[in-house]
């Protein structure tokens, strides 16, 4: 009864949002108490996480500590064991290893083993970007795109007029959804003083390369991995950070590992064996990337940026089409989420002007089938 209540409330809400332009419902719908969000019946397109899933084996071995009682011992925070199986599988030292919680933790403290500076970002960035280097002590400063949002090379950046002495580069870049050219890292590594690549979400990609080689040839290059993206696992963060020895070694002088979890420990055996999931992945995105940018392209009003990731940029707008339902993207954004449906709305992040933006991602097949099935009725009006 209670969560019917909390229900209705959410629909009054959702209601009078729909008639008022300053509402910000669509990121405050995301952080629902977890009691009522089990209780729904959504579809979440609006978290870039692995469509296929949590692999069974880290869900096994997440189990058995539960009931072994694992969890009752204080971790590692040197992650030794992950930190070996780490370096197996890249065959590198486990020396130039270092593993925390979120992705902007390990940006923060990869950022702050170095002298506070201006540091370029490729807009759009996410806003952790921004929270993880200015807590780190650095000045931001965003490096437009013109280019169909591609990441300028630092000397394009230059010539714009914006001076920087380091760089945080994506692969892919959230939310536009392209890859980094080796050549553009290259050319950021040759002229910066350091450079952190966020590569978290490199295992949805559509044919992406990993720049961690280029970390034994640049000492200056710290590359992020993480296990959330790769393996469906938001609510147990587990990333790391790759670089030189000599930089990892500088950068452990910031870093007490408070906020490695035990589940670090219980999972570094199985993360090392997951390449068939990883795999089965990569093929399934090969596939519905394009499927999903197509159709998504073909529905009226709607306008898509090239994406090489498992996840679209669109935007919306009606223009002068009165034949369209839907006035705007937070009216959109709202019907969607009463359908069942969520979707991201970029409004207000670094590098996005406007209201008119938002991200899809990109799910199964068949989730993906019934997201563009009801985003036709909503914006034709079609019941």
């Amino acid at each position: 009864m209670e969560v019917e209540k909390r229900m209705a409330l959410f629909e009054t809400k959702a209601h009078f949002a729909l008639h008022e332009p300053t509402a910000v419902f669509s990121e405050q719908l995301l952080f629902l108490p977890y009691e009522l969000r089990t209780e729904m019946t959504w579809i979440d397109f609006s978290v870039t996480s692995n469509p296929l899933g949590t692999p069974k084996s880290f869900l096994n071995a997440m189990h058995s500590s539960l009931v072994d009682g694992d969890l009752s011992f204080t971790p590692d925070r040197e992650a030794r064991s992950l930190r070996a199986a780490l370096a197996k599988r890249y065959e590198m030292s486990s020396d130039s290893f270092l593993c925390g919680g979120a992705v902007s933790e390990m940006i923060r403290s990869a950022a702050q083993a170095f002298a506070p500076c201006a540091v370029g970002v490729p807009a759009p960035f996410p806003s952790e970007y921004l929270l993880a280097l200015t807590n780190a002590g650095h000045e931001v400063v965003e490096l437009g795109s013109p280019h169909a949002f591609v990441t300028p090379d630092a000397s394009t950046a230059r010539r714009s007029n914006l001076a920087f002495d380091a760089a945080l580069l994506a692969n892919p870049s959230y939310p536009t959804s392209r890859l980094l050219p080796r050549a553009t890292l290259e050319n950021y590594l040759e002229t910066c003083k350091w450079v952190i690549v966020d590569e978290s979400l490199i295992e949805l990609t559509f044919g992406g390369e990993s720049m961690v080689p280029l970390t034994q040839r640049y000492q200056n290059l710290v590359v992020i991995r993480s296990f959330v993206h790769t393996f469906a696992m938001p609510g147990v963060p587990i990333s790391y950070c790759i670089a030189h020895p000599d930089t990892i070694a500088q950068m452990r002088f910031f870093f007490d590992g408070s906020n490695i979890s035990m589940f670090a420990e219980v999972l570094a055996d199985v993360a090392a064996s997951e390449d068939e999931h990883v795999e089965n992945t990569r093929e399934m995105l090969d596939t519905e990337i394009p499927w999903m940018q197509c159709m998504l392209n073909l529905i009226p009003g709607i306008h898509i940026f090239p994406a090489e990731a498992n996840f679209v940029m669109c935007s919306y707008e009606k223009g002068d089409a009165t034949d369209l339902a839907i006035a705007d993207t937070t009216e959109l954004v709202l019907r969607l989420q009463l359908a069942g449906f969520l979707v991201r709305k970029l409004e207000g992040m670094p590098g996005v002007s406007g209201s008119k933006y938002f991200c899809v991602a990109v799910r199964t097949r068949e989730e993906n089938e019934k997201l563009i099935k009801v985003l036709r009725e909503i914006i034709l009006c079609r019941s």
